[in-house]
């Protein structure tokens, strides 16, 4: 009766520390059944939850919002990154970079103007491994509620006194995350253009559509802009590092370099490459953990159906709060263009140390202590 009173007992040591390391997030729950490969699901505040075993994302469902962190790394505590689509502007090139700033800017509206759907799936293969999970979003009118999100002080460019005009501008951000690497091209009329390979597990790459936009001259711009934010964890201090041709540029986006109009720097594209990237870098190890990347090629469709690749530009401005990136396209006037951006983790730079997962540990403590109470009662006997 001892000993059973005993095992009873340590089973109650041991099931609080089997409850916490049962009580993850969404994003973190893992289907035995298909361990490694890219799952989905619905949040209770209707947020889309994507990942595999290396990394989470979660999805707004109000805006094309994107929080991203390392699936071992619960909710994110020690590094968490976003990429936020805050804009969407046409401009003139006055200085002739092809690359957006501030004082160019012909008309300019808040994304959050407008209302999003997003929707999510996955691809499934013969024998009923899943290869691909997708999540999508998609503009549409202006919404309804005339709440247009929270202001965003210091952000160049931003307003809603061109949403009307952009209302019918159709954008689609479909995202892909793969189990295996997935190597995709950028091909025109002429043949392929750029190549590229997309990190199974590890990335999640995005076919980012605009079409219908209303230009008012031949040899205006198109910009869309993002907000990166470098880390929203709450321990680890992390900054973003530039990689660009014959230089590399570090900073937080805790920094403001906005002042007055025009003061976004062109990102000077790396030669030798086609895919150009922002990485988030732990301050302390000063090791790159996530990344905000571009293929700095994209495809023109025109109206007759033709098809052509031409250059895409950028421009970055820390605000204080963020890390301001803006995308700059060409003039596509009656047609549309697909381009190709990714977010992603490197693998191998978790911030989580622990050689076990939390319910390894509790298992362990709970096995000593119920080897401890028997061996007592052993003696006492």
């Amino acid at each position: 009766m001892k000993i059973i009173i005993s095992l009873f007992l340590a089973a109650f040591l041991l099931g609080p520390f089997v409850t916490a390391a049962n009580a993850q997030d969404p994003g973190m729950m893992q289907d035995p059944e298909n361990h490694g490969m890219p799952h989905h699901q619905v949040g209770e505040d209707n947020s889309i939850w994507i990942g595999t075993d290396l990394i989470t994302i979660r999805a707004s469902d109000q805006t094309p919002h994107l929080h991203f962190w390392f699936t071992g790394d619960e909710n994110g505590s020690l590094a968490k990154f976003s990429a936020n689509y805050v804009m969407l502007a046409e401009f003139e090139d006055a200085n002739g970079d092809s690359a957006y700033q501030s004082d160019e800017v012909l008309y300019h509206a808040p994304l959050s103007a407008y209302e999003w759907s997003v929707q999510s799936g996955s691809i499934v293969n013969e024998s009923g491994a899943t290869t691909e999970v997708w999540l999508k979003y998609t503009k549409g009118g202006i919404r309804s509620d005339g709440m247009h999100g929270p202001p965003m002080h210091g952000m160049p460019g931003t307003g809603i006194g061109s949403a009307e005009r952009f209302e019918d501008v159709t954008i689609q951000i479909w995202a892909h995350i793969y189990f295996e690497d997935y190597y995709g091209n950028v091909t025109d009329d002429q043949g392929v253009q750029a190549e590229f390979t997309v990190a199974g597990g590890s990335e999640l790459k995005m076919d980012i559509e605009i079409g219908n936009f209303p230009f008012s001259s031949e040899t205006s711009s198109v910009a869309l802009q993002l907000v990166l934010n470098e880390n929203e964890g709450l321990q680890q201090q992390h900054h973003f590092r530039t990689h660009e041709h014959h230089r590399l540029v570090n900073g937080t986006s805790l920094m403001n370099w906005t002042g007055s109009g025009g003061n976004e720097t062109m990102f000077y594209r790396m030669e030798n490459t086609t895919r150009q990237h922002i990485d988030f870098v732990d301050g302390n190890t000063d090791l790159a953990q996530g990344f905000f990347s571009w293929i700095d090629k994209a495809v023109i469709t025109l109206p007759g159906g033709e098809s052509e690749v031409v250059n895409v530009s950028a421009s970055y401005v820390p605000t204080g709060h963020g890390l301001a990136l803006t995308l700059s396209y060409p003039n596509f006037n009656g047609g549309s263009i697909l381009h190709d951006p990714s977010i992603g983790l490197y693998e191998g730079t978790s911030p989580v140390t622990e050689p076990l997962d939390a319910f390894v540990i509790a298992a362990g403590i709970g096995l000593v202590a119920v080897f401890g109470v028997i061996i007592v009662l052993v003696r006492r006997r």
